[in-house]
């Protein structure tokens, strides 16, 4: 599940004896972990006075406060005596005042659901990232202009640096692996937003400190297509989410004019309703929406 930053999350378990029995156990130590980017994990509470909602059935509420930071945590609770064992999951949170290809208010209008009715907004809240994530894939780069960070290997003669993410927007920095120094990039105006591709004035090759030795490059970038989300993305993310969410319940969805089959689309790793695959299908501003990695 996801939760916003600046809010409790309860985290919910139960204990057992032997035989399946619910029951309550003699002491209880919860234990909540934040995975860090290096691999390794940062204990940001512990806590051993749960509430006992019923016979063997417990809760902790972990303060927003050991959440201050946006990431994965995982938790763990090991109980004693009778009920001894362990239960542990993991949750997400997230910065709330992130750009988002569908707003959750926006979701819950869309799915009839009162805004005052908060019980189905985490899952609400994992679709969209499902849905923005698979666009992110599909188009092969972030939809709002965001700064990207990479590895990049000189090609093409020592005069072509290609970056992953798309559109390419504009060029901050190159900066020397073998040096850790930075290069001019006054002249690397070259720069084709489709294929991602940095070149120099006049096709001049990139040099610098050592370079012949190591021709490798941390190239910060911008890749995105804009500052406001294309509304194509969001008309899909609608049809999608509305589908999903349909789907999720049982509910069969009405028939469409020229067939309701589901299309499969480079990136999504599940079927959308036609009327998406052909809003994703285009073009924004000259650039085509589904990455050449695809097509």
């Amino acid at each position: 599940m996801r939760y916003p930053l600046g809010a409790p999350v309860r985290v919910s378990w139960t204990t057992r004896d032997p035989g399946g029995t619910l029951i309550n156990a003699t002491a209880n130590s919860l234990v909540v972990k934040l995975a860090n980017a290096d691999g390794t994990t940062t204990v940001t509470g512990t806590y051993t006075t749960p509430v006992n909602d019923s016979a063997g059935a417990y809760h902790q509420d972990v303060p927003a406060a050991d959440l201050a930071t946006a990431g994965h945590y995982q938790w763990v609770n090991t109980s004693t005596g009778p009920g001894a064992g362990a239960a542990w999951g993991d949750f997400d949170v997230f910065d709330p005042a992130e750009t988002r290809v569908l707003s959750l208010p926006d979701a819950k209008t869309l799915l009839k659901i009162p805004a005052a009715t908060t019980t189905y907004d985490t899952e609400i809240d994992s679709w969209i990232a499902t849905i923005e994530s698979s666009l992110e894939r599909m188009t092969g780069g972030p939809l709002i202009n965001r700064q990207v960070t990479e590895r990049v290997e000189v090609t093409s003669g020592y005069t072509c640096l290609a970056v992953r993410q798309r559109p390419l927007v504009s060029l901050v920095s190159v900066v020397s692996v073998s040096s850790n120094q930075p290069l001019s990039v006054a002249d690397m105006t070259d720069l084709d937003p489709v294929a991602g591709t940095i070149r120099r004035a006049l096709g001049l090759p990139f040099l610098g400190p050592f370079f012949m030795w190591l021709p490798i490059f941390i190239v910060t970038y911008v890749a995105g297509w804009g500052t406001t989300v294309p509304a194509a993305f969001q008309s899909a993310a609608r049809i999608i989410l509305k589908h999903l969410w349909d789907v999720e319940r049982g509910v069969t969805p009405a028939p469409m004019m020229g067939g309701d089959e589901m299309v499969t689309v480079p990136g999504f790793s599940f079927a959308v309703p036609p009327r998406a695959y052909e809003l994703l299908d285009g073009s924004q501003g000259g650039i085509p929406f589904m990455s050449e990695a695809y097509v």
